[in-house]
């Protein structure tokens, strides 16, 4: 019997060669993009609940070795990180460690009080929606830390270098209990709002760092390892983490202040607030389960749970997660020194965005519009990638 070679072959569709070609313009779009403004380097992905629709880097980590930023780029998130504190609250309140109405003083080893109304309590969902009541406060900058890991360039921001040598490495537990317990030496009663817990909104790092050191007394598991085991894991993301690793190292991004100064590498005491590293390989795989979690169709976070995390039209329980009334756009914005930062998803078509820089774009007017033209240009091909 003879044998006969079938060849199949594989002929794109119309619908799947316009995705490629809108895929191919958006890169080209980005590019020119990037070689017209000042923005040292950057990457984008776009996905929904399915895939990566687009993912790609754009100029450099590393200006003077021309290190290419690409997906495997690590750099800090800033605020973004936040929304990492808000999923591990969910999963401490999944497994049973506490609720969103637990007062966060029956967990804490110090007492935190608004002075102003000593007998309202704070709980978490105050820390979580930003209704806490408490305040950053000057003494919030004294979280940023000299990380002496990393030797220095002689490109580095002097003035910074300085600031960030003149603060003390303690730990989060003493940070906290300094600025929020009446015994705390930068203790004020101008640290709180002249607002009773829950009925003010005002955005604080510290809720988030305040939040993350319950769940690592409410679970009795330290906050990285908790994330690690309960989030980056199970999620595949490997190359995201609280403290840069050796292998993390190798791929991190240069930051760079406005001017062009290098930023010196640092710590953030208050590190849930903030410090997270990740790339936008693996924020592509968070944000793609988050996405499924809010359409009902993740199996790593229930609906139940995810109501809790994420907000909605008529859910006011957010936790670090905010929603544009106008842009109906869930997710976090960061920016620090050297960081500028975006992940989101739209509440309607579920199609979600990230954006990495290593410059803090918006402390500068030129650098800021160069950065929301990204935004611009990701959300005219948003859609129409949906087919890829």
């Amino acid at each position: 019997m003879k044998k006969f070679l079938i060849l199949i072959l594989f002929i794109p569709t119309t619908i799947e060669l316009m995705a490629q070609n809108y895929s191919d313009s958006l890169t080209t779009k980005l590019t020119n993009h990037f070689k017209n403004s000042d923005l040292p380097g950057f990457s984008v992905a776009i996905v929904n609940e399915d895939k990566v629709l687009y993912q790609k880097g754009f100029g450099f980590a590393n200006k003077d070795t021309k290190k290419a930023f690409d997906n495997t780029t690590v750099q800090a998130l800033g605020s973004v990180s936040k929304t990492v504190v808000g999923l591990a609250l969910v999963k401490a309140i999944g497994d049973g460690k506490l609720t969103m109405d637990t007062e966060i003083n029956d967990i804490l080893p110090f007492t935190v009080i608004n002075p102003f109304f000593k007998d309202s309590p704070i709980l978490i969902r105050h820390l979580a929606n930003h209704t806490s009541s408490i305040l950053d406060t000057k003494h919030y900058g004294k979280s940023y830390v000299l990380d002496d890991a990393f030797a220095l360039s002689d490109n580095v921001h002097q003035d910074f270098l300085g600031f960030i040598k003149s603060h003390d490495p303690i730990e989060l537990e003493e940070f906290l209990a300094n600025i929020l317990s009446e015994e705390g030496k930068w203790y004020r009663k101008k640290n709180f709002l002249k607002a009773k817990p829950g009925t003010a909104k005002e955005y604080a790092n510290l809720n988030a760092a305040l939040a993350a050191y319950i769940i690592e007394i409410a679970t009795d598991t330290p906050f990285e390892e908790y994330t690690q085991t309960q989030i980056f894991s199970p999620l595949g993301m490997p190359n995201t983490a609280w403290n840069t690793n050796e292998k993390m190292k190798d791929e991190l991004a240069t930051p760079y202040f406005p001017a062009g100064a290098e930023v010196p590498r640092y710590k953030l005491i208050t590190y849930p607030d903030g410090g997270l590293h990740s790339n936008t390989n693996d924020l592509s795989l968070y944000l793609q389960e988050i996405i499924k979690a809010y359409a009902g169709n993740s199996t790593y976070l229930t609906s139940e749970y995810a109501k809790i995390l994420l907000p909605g039209d008529d859910d006011t329980d957010r936790t670090f997660w905010g929603m544009g009334e106008e842009s109906r756009s869930i997710g976090h914005s960061g920016s620090d020194p050297g960081v500028q930062t975006d992940l989101q998803f739209n509440a309607d078509s579920k199609i979600g965005r990230i954006i990495l820089t290593n410059v803090n774009a918006e402390d500068n007017d030129i650098l800021s519009e160069q950065y929301r033209e990204i935004h611009r240009i990701l959300a005219e091909y948003e859609s129409k990638l949906i087919a890829r």
